[in-house]
């Protein structure tokens, strides 16, 4: 049984945060221009101060941030629809069982709530910061003016407080729709009558 439409459709908004944060990241590691940073700039940053799985994401147009960030995507989307209460085929050994209830419950709780707070606290200072309740944000390299400094926070802000309401949406839907039993192969399913 999948979540509600009014559940599923509160998460597609939420994640819909992700897509200025992921296109900036995007355009950047492209090479293109976005927010006053130089791609070239960026990129070379990355080259210097990123490991070695950053820059090899990064040299075939990958954003790291962003890929995890479609993890959670992944994690968010499969809380709200059948298809992540039932392991799928390309798992082999797996597929057909029923996903443990606490395997994706814990990391969308933990991960949905830390994410949830750092995005709400980066989209209260931004309009603090506009105000003058805070000081500006200086502009650490590559970013040129606070402005754009400012934009790439609020961006930020929406990524992350939106990717992280939606998975603790999807976690207390998913949780409300299978109870996790006290091991871990081993949950009971309980349906509920629709929300």
């Amino acid at each position: 049984m999948a979540a509600s439409l009014r559940v599923r459709v509160a998460v597609y908004l939420l994640l819909c945060g992700l897509v200025p944060w992921a296109a900036v990241k995007t355009v950047w590691t492209f090479g293109g221009d976005a927010l006053g940073v130089r791609g070239a700039v960026w990129l070379r940053g990355v080259e210097s101060d990123g490991d070695a799985v950053y820059r090899a994401l990064a040299a075939v147009g990958v954003d790291l941030t962003v890929l995890m960030a479609l993890l959670g995507v992944f994690l968010a989307l499969g809380l709200v629809h059948r298809w992540g209460m039932v392991f799928p085929r390309w798992t082999l050994l797996l597929a057909g069982r029923r996903v443990p209830a606490l395997l994706p419950l814990i990391p969308a709780w933990g991960v949905g709530l830390c994410l949830g707070v750092y995005g709400a606290v980066l989209l209260v200072m931004v309009p603090l910061s506009l105000v003058g309740v805070i000081s500006r944000f200086a502009p650490p390299a590559p970013f040129t003016t606070s402005g754009d400094v400012t934009w790439m926070i609020l961006f930020g802000g929406l990524a992350f407080g939106g990717l992280g309401s939606a998975l603790v949406v999807g976690a207390w839907s998913y949780g409300r729709i299978v109870r996790p039993g006290f091991t871990l192969f081993g949950p009971a399913v309980h349906r509920r009558k629709r929300e």
